[in-house]
C-alpha cells in the first residue's frame, strides 16, 4: 500500500485539532475534495465515537467472479460474525471493544463481446482497428476488511471456537506465552486468513487473502498508518453512488443506521447509479 501517488490536495497536520487540514489546492477537482471530506469524516467519527482503531487490513480476492454486490455483502456478514464469535465473544457488536470495517471494490471495467474491424480514420486517412458491437462489462468485486487489534489473551488462553481455529490453522492446540511480539503478530494474521478461508468462494492460495498490519510505514495519499487504510479502501469513492457502492455500512462498526439490519434486508437494498450521480 506504500505509494508516492501525487495528489492535488496538500495537507498539514494541525496539532491543536489533531486533524489533516488541506492547505493548498492546485486545479483540484471537486471529487477529490469530496473524497477527502469522506475520509476525514470516517477517521474523525472513529476517534470521536471511541471505536476500536483498525489494526489489520485484509484484502480478499475471490476465485469466482462476483458482479452482484449483495453476494459480497453476504460474505462480509459471514466473516464479520466469525471475527466476533472467535475474537470478541464476551462483547459482541460492542465497537469500542472490537471493530470491523468492510469495503467492496470493483476491478476495472472492460469491453466485452463484439469484434474489431479495420476502418479508415477520415481525419488522418490511416487505417485503424475499431471496436464494433462491444459492451461495457462492469468488473467483478473483491473485498477490503479492516479489523481492530486481537487481544493477546484470546490467543494465549484460547477456548472453544478460538482453540478450534488455532488447531485448524496452526495444527497445534496452544500458543506458548513466551513467543516474540513479531511471532505473535504473524500468528494473528494467519488466524485472520484462516477465518476468511472458511468463507465460500475464497481460495487457499497466498494470493487469495492478504493481511498487513498498520504502522507508520504504511501510507496512502497523505494518510498514514490505519488512516492510510481508510484512504486506500475509499480510493474509488468519486461520487455519492461510488461511496454507497464501496462502503458496506451493513457490516461495518461505523454505520449510518442506529441498528444493524438483517442480512436479507441488506441484500434487498438496491443502489441506483442515476439517482446518486
Amino acid at each position: 500500500m506504500n505509494t508516492d501517488l501525487k495528489t492535488d490536495v496538500s495537507y498539514e497536520y494541525d496539532t491543536n485539532t489533531n486533524k489533516n487540514i488541506p492547505i493548498s489546492i492546485k486545479e483540484c477537482k471537486q471529487y477529490k475534495l469530496d473524497r477527502f471530506m469522506l475520509r476525514t469524516n470516517i477517521i474523525e467519527s472513529i476517534k470521536d465515537s471511541n471505536i476500536a482503531i483498525p489494526c489489520y487490513h485484509i484484502i480478499i480476492s475471490y476465485y469466482n467472479q462476483y458482479h452482484d454486490r449483495s453476494t459480497i455483502i453476504k460474505k462480509h456478514r459471514f466473516i464479520r460474525n466469525q471475527l466476533e464469535e472467535i475474537f470478541n465473544p464476551r462483547y459482541r457488536n460492542q465497537s469500542d471493544k472490537s471493530s470491523t470495517f468492510c469495503f467492496c471494490e470493483r476491478h476495472k471495467t472492460k469491453l466485452t463481446g463484439g469484434s474489431e474491424e479495420l476502418v479508415k480514420d477520415t481525419i488522418t486517412n490511416r487505417l485503424e482497428y475499431d471496436d464494433v458491437n462491444k459492451d461495457i462489462g462492469l468488473g467483478s468485486y473483491h473485498s477490503h476488511i479492516l479489523k481492530s487489534e486481537i487481544p493477546d489473551s484470546i490467543i494465549f488462553n484460547a477456548t472453544g471456537k478460538a482453540k478450534k481455529l488455532i488447531k485448524e490453522v496452526l495444527d497445534y492446540d496452544n500458543v506458548e506465552p513466551d513467543i516474540s511480539k513479531i511471532a505473535l503478530q504473524d500468528i494473528k494474521k494467519k488466524l485472520l486468513k484462516g477465518i476468511c478461508n472458511r468463507c465460500d468462494g475464497i481460495g487457499n492460495s497466498n494470493s487469495s487473502v492478504k493481511c498487513v498490519v498498520a504502522d507508520d510505514t504504511y501510507y496512502y495519499d497523505g494518510f498514514i498508518g490505519w488512516e492510510g487504510f481508510i484512504a486506500y479502501t475509499t480510493k474509488q469513492c468519486y461520487n455519492a453512488f461510488q461511496m454507497m457502492d464501496v462502503i458496506d455500512i451493513d457490516n461495518s462498526s461505523l454505520s449510518l443506521f442506529p441498528d444493524r439490519i438483517p442480512i436479507k434486508d441488506a441484500q434487498n437494498k438496491q443502489i441506483y447509479r442515476e439517482e446518486n450521480e
